[in-house]
């Protein structure tokens, strides 16, 4: 059994140990400075609470998920207390392994940017390992990834930095369309409940035929679309607001941020 350290129980850490707990694989210790959140998920996960960072030298595995900007603050604690030949795997969004590892004194390093859905097993995660990890390291954690969901595997880390406005931060918009529906829904008569429930439904049934069909998801949106029927004129709108834009500006401004806590 492997043990690991979480060091910070963000959603993002979250959705991954809780993905990886139904397996006896992997013993999970996990740290905040308040314990707070370190005992929420270290009692769901049947882990243990760290108390503190003073004695953490003998772990195989350590799970960086503070926030970016406390990065440095961390590295501090831990530099020199790392095992030697250990794994850290970074959920640190902007942060490259360059930089991680010159913060660290450590060059075994996996870089990961997942996203929530990897809670439920159906979550995606975009990998990029240091040159230094060896094969069987790879083939132990594709296999625990592929647990909560797709993970690709990258040899270009610049790569991550790309997708991570997209997988990494889909989610985010996805749920926020569904909250600008639940609420249209129940302001034009629907109750809450049922707003929210036929809107889930929606967006999960939409997302599975995509998933099943081999068709593209424009032929699909036009599937649904008659000449000047409703739906045609709700995507009239979406045209004239030009929504293209507003979505190539929205993942421009989260791509650039991630540029910005990389040299932080």
């Amino acid at each position: 059994m492997k043990t690991v350290a979480v060091l910070g129980c963000g959603n993002m850490a979250q959705a991954l140990v809780k993905g990886w707990a139904s397996e006896s694989l992997l013993k999970h210790y996990c740290y905040t400075p308040s314990r707070t959140r370190a005992e929420i998920l270290a009692r769901e996960v049947r882990g243990e609470v760290l108390e503190n960072l003073d004695s953490i030298n003998h772990f195989d595995v350590y799970v960086i998920a503070c926030k970016p900007q406390q990065i440095s603050e961390l590295a501090q604690e831990l530099r020199g207390k790392i095992s030697k030949g250990a794994l850290v795997i970074s959920l640190l969004a902007g942060v490259t392994t360059e930089r991680l590892s010159e913060l660290l004194e450590h060059k075994f390093i996996l870089r990961v940017m997942p996203n929530t859905p990897s809670m439920i097993g159906k979550g995606v995660s975009a990998l990029y390992y240091t040159q230094n990890v060896d094969t069987d390291t790879k083939n132990f954690w594709q296999e625990r990834f592929s647990q909560t969901g797709l993970s690709v595997v990258f040899d270009n880390e610049e790569k991550i930095d790309v997708i991570s406005p997209f997988s990494g931060s889909g989610p985010a918009y996805i749920f926020e369309f569904a909250r600008i529906f639940i609420e249209k829904m129940s302001d034009m008569g629907i109750d809450k409940e049922t707003a929210h429930k036929m809107i889930v439904q929606t967006f999960v049934g939409a997302s599975e035929l995509m998933a099943h069909s081999n068709e593209s998801p424009e032929t699909l949106r036009n599937n649904v679309t008659s000449k000047k029927g409703m739906t045609y004129e709700a995507l009239e709108v979406f045209k004239n607001s030009n929504l293209t834009n507003i979505f190539s500006t929205a993942i421009d401004s989260a791509y650039q941020r991630g540029k910005e806590l990389s040299k932080n």
